[in-house]
């Protein structure tokens, strides 16, 4: 049992010190064509992600990393494309070397994005998507949209949620639901109702439907 323990230690120790180790940053870069494609599945688990819309003909997905531990994998089902990391344990011992995963969505892409995560931050610039879900735990999430046409579902348990759709009108139903955290709108809400967990109404032509729900985390909507 002394031997056991002591084999533990050494080897906790190495793993602690490969972790204060820093690593010149590489990338490994992929790229997917859409056709035929309804669904992205994106899992990031305890990485953080930024989904970006861009002007490109295909989906790149560009992993950033500090070490020579593995990168991307995508696989193409039938009408869906899924992108995940494979696992490696030691990276939760390299504080400060995470790798960050950034995948860019061609504007034209109408299908569905849906992101499920655990304590990775998801962030997502100049938005042009049209059907977008993140499933997270404790890791923020933060979307922010150039133009706004889109279907909006986030679910947390801790994490933080602010959105900002950059519209004073938005064409959309709003339903924000937290059992102790705070809920900000900074938009004027028709039929407006609010409760000590829940609040709805709706702007514009209402025509897409945006809900956001946490247990403890913090809701922010503009």
């Amino acid at each position: 049992m002394k031997k056991y323990c002591i084999v533990m230690s050494v080897i906790l120790t190495i793993m602690f010190l490969s972790a204060c180790v820093g690593g010149e940053e590489s990338e490994d870069i992929q790229m997917a064509s859409l056709k035929d494609i309804d669904s992205i599945y994106i899992e990031n688990g305890s990485v953080n992600l930024d989904v970006v819309s861009a002007d490109i003909e295909e989906l790149e997905a560009n992993l950033f990393l500090y070490d020579n531990g593995p990168g991307i994998v995508m696989e193409k089902g039938k009408r869906k494309l899924t992108i995940r990391l494979k696992n490696d344990i030691s990276r939760l011992f390299k504080i400060g070397r995470m790798p960050h995963l950034e995948v860019r969505v061609p504007t034209e892409f109408k299908g569905e994005i849906i992101v499920n995560g655990s304590s990775g931050n998801v962030v997502g610039k100049n938005l042009q998507t049209h059907d977008l879900q993140v499933n997270g735990s404790s890791g923020s999430v933060k979307l922010d949209f150039l133009d706004f046409h889109s279907e909006v579902h986030v679910t947390t348990t801790s994490g933080k949620v602010d959105i900002a759709l950059n519209e004073d009108e938005p064409n959309a139903t709003f339903l924000l639901k937290s059992n102790s955290g705070r809920r900000s709108v900074g938009i004027v809400l028709n039929d407006k109702q609010q409760s000590k967990k829940e609040t709805k109404g709706t702007s514009g032509t209402g025509d897409y439907e945006v809900q956001l729900e946490t247990s403890s985390g913090n809701i922010s909507l503009k």
